[in-house]
């Protein structure tokens, strides 16, 4: 047995030894030749709703189940927050290595990653001008590990490199370039595979999706399953969800298995920028999901070359919480500005090219205009704004497709990460396309509109004032 096999079966053994319950039905199997670790596979064919394996929340790696949620005041985790307290338990835990009750765990976890926090410079200009390159956040994750969780870790040395006479010095080498890039590969572990843990007694507000808002998941404390992090995830082959009960989490099969079958998890609707930011990898099977950022600085842009940018305006935008860092256009199907278009967006380009009489009139009853009642003059705006963006990327929409994009080559190799990130361009391209398209053919529809009934109106009036000279 192969060191990567065997590593698989202690992990299952010290599962077991956990608590953990696991159907025989199914396996771990190593799916490196598909680019996917490790991935969990039927070996027998599983019914709906059939049992795949329960894991006790003891055995999550979490801050309350570590040793340091007793050595530390609560405090200090409650100041660090769920990203900071759970990246400080899986050092203490990391540099405790087999003495660590997660040490099995440890080891089928991976060591090299492929997500965007770890590409290089060149690489990143593949993704041209993606939003995504400004939501890596490696900057604002230093500042948090040096002046947040690093003065915890020196203050600490003596719990965290137990039993150490080189305490201080261990922990003061965490400030190194090395010892900063070991606390990125455990925040890059929990964002890819850490769970929003509820407890056992949930108040989440879960919406009609199943997905709580993003600000409830960040409230959430964060720990990572074991096993339930082993499956794959799909958008259209997720074939398992997790549950959580009052002791333990169980993954059930939501559809019936064939034996051969991988199972997958859903990440939820994740656009493929961002699959790849947090995950390292992107499929067109996340396409439908894709989404394409309109900056507020373009917005801004636009309106002073239209001559409409009204601070007093967009301070009345601000009060109503419309004026963001950017607004989404999403993929729908088929395309419709109503549909894609953010509400907000076009709510802050009607209300800037309101008239002063109806803005004022808005204004005094505390309202905004509808979103669902673009204007000509609105639809006009979005369509300048939405070339402007498409000049942003470096190539054209025909200059990337004319090239094929097959994503070979390892994991973290500069061939797969450059057609990774062709891959998002061009779905962030075609969504601007058709928007473009969408908005122009709205434009030409309002205005016809607008002319048929202004010369209707014409004509009544012309009709009105012959009645009136007849009689």
């Amino acid at each position: 047995m192969d060191s990567f096999n065997e590593a698989s079966s202690v992990f299952l053994e010290w599962l077991k030894r956990s608590g953990a319950e696991v159907n025989p039905k199914i396996e771990l199997k190593d799916l490196r030749n598909i680019q996917a670790g490790r991935g969990v596979v039927a070996a027998q064919d599983l019914s709906e709703n059939e049992l795949l394996f329960t894991i006790p929340r003891s055995a999550i790696l979490s801050v309350e189940n570590s040793i340091l949620s007793s050595e530390i005041p609560k405090a200090t985790f409650d100041h660090l927050g769920p990203w900071l307290s759970l990246i400080l338990v899986m050092l203490y835990e990391y540099h405790n290595k087999d003495a660590s009750n997660w040490a099995p765990y440890f080891a089928v976890l991976p060591s090299e990653f492929n997500t965007l926090m770890f590409w290089s410079d060149d690489e990143l200009a593949q993704l041209q001008a993606s939003a995504v390159v400004h939501k890596i956040g490696r900057q604002s994750a230093d500042e948090g590990f040096r002046n947040e969780l690093l003065p915890v870790i020196m203050e600490f040395a003596s719990i965290i490199f137990a039993g150490d006479a080189q305490a201080q010095e261990k922990a003061a080498e965490l400030g190194t370039e090395q010892g900063m890039m070991l606390m990125h590969k455990m925040g890059s572990l929990i964002m890819a595979y850490a769970f929003d843990v509820e407890p056992a007694e949930s108040h989440k507000e879960i919406d009609e999706e199943g997905y709580a808002s993003e600000d409830e998941d960040e409230a959430l404390p964060k720990g990572m399953v074991p096993m339930a992090d082993m499956l794959n995830a799909d958008a259209d082959r997720n074939n398992a969800r997790l549950f959580y009960e009052q002791a333990a989490l169980t993954m059930k099969a939501i559809k019936p298995i064939k034996a051969g079958e991988e199972i997958f998890n859903d990440y939820g609707p994740l656009p493929r920028s961002d699959l790849l930011r947090r995950y390292g990898y992107i499929t067109d099977n996340y396409a439908q999901y894709d989404v394409v950022e309109m900056p507020f600085e373009l917005v801004a842009l636009t309106a002073t070359a239209a001559n409409v940018y009204f601070e007093a305006r967009l301070e009345y935008l601000d009060e109503h919480d419309l004026i963001e860092t950017g607004y989404d256009i999403c993929a729908s199907d088929p395309f419709t500005v109503q549909e894609s278009v953010s509400p907000e967006l076009i709510i802050v380009i009607e209300t800037l090219l309101l008239d002063n009489e109806e803005f004022e009139r808005l204004k005094r009853k505390g309202k905004l205009p509808k979103p669902e009642k673009m204007t000509a003059q609105g639809a006009e705006f979005l369509h300048r704004m939405v070339q402007v963006r498409l000049q942003q990327y470096l190539t054209t929409l025909d200059e990337d497709v004319a090239t094929s994009v097959h994503i070979a080559g390892e994991a973290a190799s500069k061939e797969r990460r450059y057609a990774m990130a062709k891959q998002v361009r061009i779905g962030e391209k075609k969504l601007l396309k058709q928007t473009e398209m969408a908005v122009e053919q709205m434009g030409r529809d309002l205005m016809n509109s607008n002319a048929s009934s202004k010369r209707q109106a014409e004509e009544e009036e012309v009709g009105s004032g012959k009645r009136k000279r007849s009689s």
